[in-house]
Protein backbone atom coordinates (compact mmCIF):
# COMPACT_ATOMS: atom_id res chain seq x y z
CA UNK A 1 0.00 0.00 0.00
CA UNK A 2 1.29 3.68 -0.87
CA UNK A 3 0.82 5.13 2.28
CA UNK A 4 0.41 8.88 2.45
CA UNK A 5 2.72 9.54 5.33
CA UNK A 6 5.12 7.52 6.90
CA UNK A 7 5.26 9.26 10.76
CA UNK A 8 7.82 8.21 13.40
CA UNK A 9 7.11 8.60 16.48
CA UNK A 10 10.15 9.59 19.07
CA UNK A 11 10.71 8.50 22.62
CA UNK A 12 7.29 8.34 25.34
CA UNK A 13 9.29 8.00 28.52
CA UNK A 14 5.73 7.42 30.28
CA UNK A 15 4.63 11.17 29.71
CA UNK A 16 1.78 9.68 28.04
CA UNK A 17 -1.07 13.13 28.63
CA UNK A 18 1.90 14.83 26.78
CA UNK A 19 2.39 12.08 23.79
CA UNK A 20 -1.66 12.38 23.51
CA UNK A 21 -1.42 15.93 22.58
CA UNK A 22 1.42 14.91 19.64
CA UNK A 23 -0.92 12.19 18.41
CA UNK A 24 -4.16 15.01 18.50
CA UNK A 25 -2.26 17.36 15.98
CA UNK A 26 -0.65 14.53 14.03
CA UNK A 27 -4.31 13.12 13.41
CA UNK A 28 -3.07 9.57 12.56
CA UNK A 29 -5.33 7.89 10.33
CA UNK A 30 -6.07 4.25 8.08
CA UNK A 31 -3.64 6.22 5.34
CA UNK A 32 -0.63 6.69 7.35
CA UNK A 33 2.09 4.02 8.64
CA UNK A 34 3.12 4.84 11.71
CA UNK A 35 6.47 3.72 13.40
CA UNK A 36 7.28 4.29 17.05
CA UNK A 37 10.88 4.04 18.17
CA UNK A 38 10.70 2.77 21.42
CA UNK A 39 11.29 3.28 25.25
CA UNK A 40 7.12 4.06 25.42
CA UNK A 41 8.50 3.58 29.83
CA UNK A 42 9.94 4.45 32.45
CA UNK A 43 11.16 8.27 33.96
CA UNK A 44 7.61 9.58 33.35
CA UNK A 45 4.55 9.27 35.74
CA UNK A 46 2.15 7.11 33.00
CA UNK A 47 3.81 4.33 32.45
CA UNK A 48 1.12 1.67 32.41
CA UNK A 49 -1.23 3.98 30.06
CA UNK A 50 1.78 4.50 27.98
CA UNK A 51 2.90 0.59 27.91
CA UNK A 52 -1.72 -0.31 27.71
CA UNK A 53 -2.08 2.16 24.54
CA UNK A 54 1.25 1.21 22.54
CA UNK A 55 -0.11 -2.80 23.08
CA UNK A 56 -3.00 -1.92 21.60
CA UNK A 57 -2.22 0.35 18.82
CA UNK A 58 0.40 -2.29 17.43
CA UNK A 59 -2.18 -4.62 16.60
CA UNK A 60 -3.29 -2.23 13.47
CA UNK A 61 -1.92 -3.34 10.34
CA UNK A 62 -0.25 -0.33 9.59
CA UNK A 63 1.69 0.38 12.50
CA UNK A 64 5.16 -0.88 14.15
CA UNK A 65 6.10 -0.54 17.41
CA UNK A 66 9.62 -1.23 17.83
CA UNK A 67 11.66 -2.25 21.32
CA UNK A 68 13.84 0.22 23.02
CA UNK A 69 16.64 -0.22 25.82
CA UNK A 70 13.77 0.57 28.18
CA UNK A 71 11.43 -2.23 26.93
CA UNK A 72 14.74 -4.08 26.95
CA UNK A 73 15.65 -3.49 30.82
CA UNK A 74 12.28 -3.87 31.98
CA UNK A 75 12.15 -7.65 29.91
CA UNK A 76 15.70 -8.42 31.60
CA UNK A 77 14.46 -7.30 34.98
CA UNK A 78 11.68 -9.40 35.10
CA UNK A 79 12.18 -12.59 33.24
CA UNK A 80 16.50 -12.83 34.51
CA UNK A 81 16.78 -10.50 37.92
CA UNK A 82 18.45 -8.02 36.06
CA UNK A 83 18.85 -4.47 38.41
CA UNK A 84 19.81 -2.01 36.02
CA UNK A 85 16.37 -1.47 35.24
CA UNK A 86 15.82 -0.37 38.91
CA UNK A 87 18.55 2.85 38.36
CA UNK A 88 16.87 4.09 35.03
CA UNK A 89 13.80 4.82 35.92
CA UNK A 90 12.47 1.71 35.93
CA UNK A 91 11.22 1.33 39.91
CA UNK A 92 8.21 3.74 39.32
CA UNK A 93 7.17 1.99 36.26
CA UNK A 94 7.42 -1.47 38.67
CA UNK A 95 4.91 0.20 41.18
CA UNK A 96 2.55 1.56 38.33
CA UNK A 97 2.70 -2.28 36.87
CA UNK A 98 2.27 -3.75 40.38
CA UNK A 99 -0.99 -2.07 41.17
CA UNK A 100 -2.61 -2.78 37.08
CA UNK A 101 -1.74 -6.74 38.18
CA UNK A 102 -3.74 -6.39 41.34
CA UNK A 103 -6.42 -5.60 38.89
CA UNK A 104 -5.73 -7.85 36.17
CA UNK A 105 -2.82 -10.07 36.88
CA UNK A 106 -2.64 -11.31 33.18
CA UNK A 107 -1.17 -8.06 32.41
CA UNK A 108 2.23 -8.48 33.15
CA UNK A 109 2.46 -11.80 30.71
CA UNK A 110 1.09 -9.92 28.20
CA UNK A 111 3.50 -7.35 28.34
CA UNK A 112 6.61 -9.14 28.54
CA UNK A 113 5.11 -11.41 25.87
CA UNK A 114 4.31 -7.50 23.74
CA UNK A 115 8.32 -7.11 24.39
CA UNK A 116 9.35 -10.17 23.25
CA UNK A 117 7.66 -9.86 19.49
CA UNK A 118 9.19 -6.67 19.40
CA UNK A 119 11.53 -6.07 16.35
CA UNK A 120 14.77 -3.97 17.12
CA UNK A 121 14.44 -2.30 13.51
CA UNK A 122 12.34 -1.75 10.26
CA UNK A 123 13.39 -1.22 6.71
CA UNK A 124 10.93 0.51 4.37
CA UNK A 125 11.56 2.30 0.33
CA UNK A 126 10.07 5.03 0.49
CA UNK A 127 9.72 7.02 -2.57
CA UNK A 128 12.80 5.01 -4.03
CA UNK A 129 14.83 5.77 -1.27
CA UNK A 130 15.91 3.25 1.98
CA UNK A 131 14.91 4.19 5.21
CA UNK A 132 15.77 1.86 8.14
CA UNK A 133 13.82 2.48 11.52
CA UNK A 134 15.76 1.45 15.18
CA UNK A 135 15.48 2.83 18.83
CA UNK A 136 19.72 3.60 19.09
CA UNK A 137 20.93 3.20 15.48
CA UNK A 138 24.42 1.06 14.27
CA UNK A 139 27.50 0.96 15.44
CA UNK A 140 29.50 2.41 12.39
CA UNK A 141 32.71 3.36 14.47
CA UNK A 142 34.93 0.99 11.93
CA UNK A 143 32.41 0.13 8.57
CA UNK A 144 30.54 3.30 7.97
CA UNK A 145 28.35 1.51 6.34
CA UNK A 146 26.90 -1.41 7.88
CA UNK A 147 24.79 -3.80 7.73
CA UNK A 148 21.39 -3.29 10.28
CA UNK A 149 20.87 -7.31 9.74
CA UNK A 150 24.81 -8.16 11.24
CA UNK A 151 24.20 -5.56 13.97
CA UNK A 152 24.09 -6.83 17.74
CA UNK A 153 21.01 -6.33 19.63
CA UNK A 154 22.97 -4.26 22.04
CA UNK A 155 24.38 -1.82 19.38
CA UNK A 156 20.59 -1.46 18.18
CA UNK A 157 19.25 -0.62 21.52
CA UNK A 158 22.34 1.41 23.13
CA UNK A 159 24.85 3.13 20.40
CA UNK A 160 25.24 6.91 20.52
CA UNK A 161 28.75 8.02 19.31
CA UNK A 162 29.22 5.38 17.31
CA UNK A 163 26.66 5.72 15.04
CA UNK A 164 25.83 9.49 14.28
CA UNK A 165 29.51 10.18 14.47
CA UNK A 166 30.43 8.14 12.04
CA UNK A 167 27.52 6.73 9.87
CA UNK A 168 28.14 7.61 6.24
CA UNK A 169 25.66 4.63 4.38
CA UNK A 170 23.02 5.66 1.78
CA UNK A 171 20.20 4.59 3.98
CA UNK A 172 18.23 6.63 6.09
CA UNK A 173 18.16 5.93 9.41
CA UNK A 174 15.54 7.75 11.64
CA UNK A 175 16.30 6.85 15.55
CA UNK A 176 15.23 8.04 18.87
CA UNK A 177 17.12 7.17 22.36
CA UNK A 178 19.58 9.87 22.17
CA UNK A 179 18.11 13.03 23.72
CA UNK A 180 19.08 15.82 20.53
CA UNK A 181 19.63 18.23 24.12
CA UNK A 182 22.52 15.59 24.24
CA UNK A 183 23.89 17.63 21.19
CA UNK A 184 22.87 20.80 22.85
CA UNK A 185 19.90 21.50 20.48
CA UNK A 186 17.33 23.75 22.03
CA UNK A 187 14.83 24.31 21.97
CA UNK A 188 14.47 20.76 21.43
CA UNK A 189 14.04 20.16 17.88
CA UNK A 190 14.26 16.53 15.73
CA UNK A 191 17.66 17.13 13.60
CA UNK A 192 18.97 15.92 10.63
CA UNK A 193 23.07 14.96 11.19
CA UNK A 194 24.62 17.53 8.73
CA UNK A 195 26.76 15.56 6.34
CA UNK A 196 24.67 12.01 7.45
CA UNK A 197 21.49 10.42 6.44
CA UNK A 198 20.33 10.41 10.10
CA UNK A 199 17.36 11.81 11.57
CA UNK A 200 17.14 11.97 15.31
CA UNK A 201 13.52 13.05 16.94
CA UNK A 202 14.10 12.22 20.13
CA UNK A 203 13.18 15.89 22.21
CA UNK A 204 14.13 14.66 25.61
CA UNK A 205 10.03 13.87 26.53
CA UNK A 206 11.46 14.24 30.30
CA UNK A 207 13.55 16.89 30.42
CA UNK A 208 12.64 20.49 31.56
CA UNK A 209 11.24 21.75 28.34
CA UNK A 210 11.59 18.99 26.41
CA UNK A 211 8.77 17.77 23.56
CA UNK A 212 7.92 14.47 21.91
CA UNK A 213 8.17 14.65 18.30
CA UNK A 214 6.78 12.86 15.11
CA UNK A 215 8.60 13.13 11.90
CA UNK A 216 6.50 12.42 8.02
CA UNK A 217 9.83 11.14 6.80
CA UNK A 218 8.51 11.45 3.45
CA UNK A 219 7.50 15.41 3.60
CA UNK A 220 9.96 16.06 6.40
CA UNK A 221 7.23 17.98 8.28
CA UNK A 222 7.54 17.86 12.04
CA UNK A 223 4.98 18.15 15.06
CA UNK A 224 5.71 18.51 18.94
CA UNK A 225 3.92 17.50 21.86
CA UNK A 226 3.63 20.51 24.45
Amino acid sequence: MDYKRVLAFGDMHGHFSKFMTLYERVGVTDEDFAIFLGDYIDRGTENVKALKWIMSEARKPNVIALRGNHEQMMFDSIMHNDLNWYFNGGLKTLMEIRAEVKLRPEFITDAITFIRERPLYHRMTIDGREYVFCHAGVDAHEDHDPSVEAQDEMKLLWVREDFYNYYEGSATYVVGHTPVQYLDVEPPYPIKVGGRNIWMIDTGSYFDGGKISCLDVKSERIWQSD
